[in-house]
């Protein structure tokens, strides 16, 4: 299939779930199929955590066949995607997860993933802005692959935790380093959770068809120029491992998000640092799921 493109997106899928605004104005959940979008508002469905609930990945398909099968759809091209869960409860990401990131910062991986936090508010769509709130924030981004839970629990096993996984996305870890690394103090909270550091889509694809084992393409790309191309094939944890990790004696939820880490090529660690600038356009591409792409727009008078 042809990747299919739409506003701040390109979807490579053949299936996805996301969020749309439909003609009309409503935001619904959708399947996306073969290149196009089923909007599933009239099926009964008003949140995308209810539809993984009750379809499996292994029977997403099944749906998205008896939802074209009614409904011709609508191009791609004509909806604007959203970030497909809204609000999740919980964003985690890990730091030093790709042993070439490790190499190129000079510092040996820690013996367990080092977990931290994003706020729900700092999750954004495909096309929506990365606001730089103040000048001189060194900001940054770094492109992840993304696992998106379908089940809830808390102290899995290996095994729960890969099946609670439902899906893939990209993920943007937008950062401001000075807060980040150079207050003071260690500020990981404050860099990495502003409003619109998180975009994140365009669409869930079920777990069945993307394989990270393999090694999966992750790619960022600032103003045109590529500044990271790895693959998954590095990581040090897998994604079930984050997963099982995190949920040691935390509840985890369907919707949230746990992010995998970033391959080599981050701004700040270039000689010179390469920051993001207003007017840029930031884009992540993930093998396998498509590409997301905001642009950079400076939020300050003056």
């Amino acid at each position: 299939m042809t990747a299919a493109r739409g506003p701040g997106f390109v979807v490579e899928a053949v299936l996805g779930l996301g969020r749309a605004a439909v003609p009309g104005g409503d935001v619904e959940p959708v399947v996306v199929y073969r290149g196009r979008v089923y909007p599933l508002g009239a099926w009964g469905y008003r949140d995308v955590r209810e539809v993984m609930l009750e379809h499996p990945p292994e029977a997403f398909e099944e749906l998205a066949r008896r939802v074209s099968s009614s409904d011709r759809g609508l191009p791609v091209g004509a909806v604007r995607l959203l970030a497909p869960v809204r609000r999740p409860g919980k964003v985690l990401l890990v730091g030093l997860n790709y042993r070439s990131h490790a190499e190129e910062l000079g510092v040996v991986p820690p013996p367990v993933p080092d977990l931290f936090v994003k706020s729900g508010n700092s999750v954004v769509g495909p096309g929506d802005a990365v606001l730089l709130h103040e000048p001189g924030l060194k900001v940054d981004a770094e492109a992840e692959l993304a696992a998106v839970l379908g089940l809830p629990g808390r102290s899995m096993s290996l095994e729960e935790a890969s099946e609670a996984i439902w899906g893939y996305t990209c993920l943007n870890d937008v950062s401001a380093r000075r807060e980040q690394l150079e207050s003071g103090a260690s500020q990981w909270w404050r860099g990495k959770s502003r409003d619109t550091y998180a975009p994140l889509g365009p669409v869930v694809v079920p777990r069945a068809l993307v394989s990270p084992q393999r090694g999966l393409r992750v790619t960022l790309e600032v103003g045109g120029v590529r500044l990271q191309d790895g693959s998954t094939a590095d990581l040090i944890h897998s994604p079930a491992s984050l997963v099982e990790y995190a949920s040691r004696g935390t509840f985890l939820e369907p919707g949230d998000v746990v992010a995998t880490g970033t391959p080599p090529g981050v701004g700040h660690a270039r000689r010179p640092p390469r920051y993001l600038q207003p007017g840029e356009a930031v884009r992540v591409c993930v093998q396998g799921i498509g590409c997301i792409e905001n642009p950079v727009v400076a939020d300050w008078a003056g």
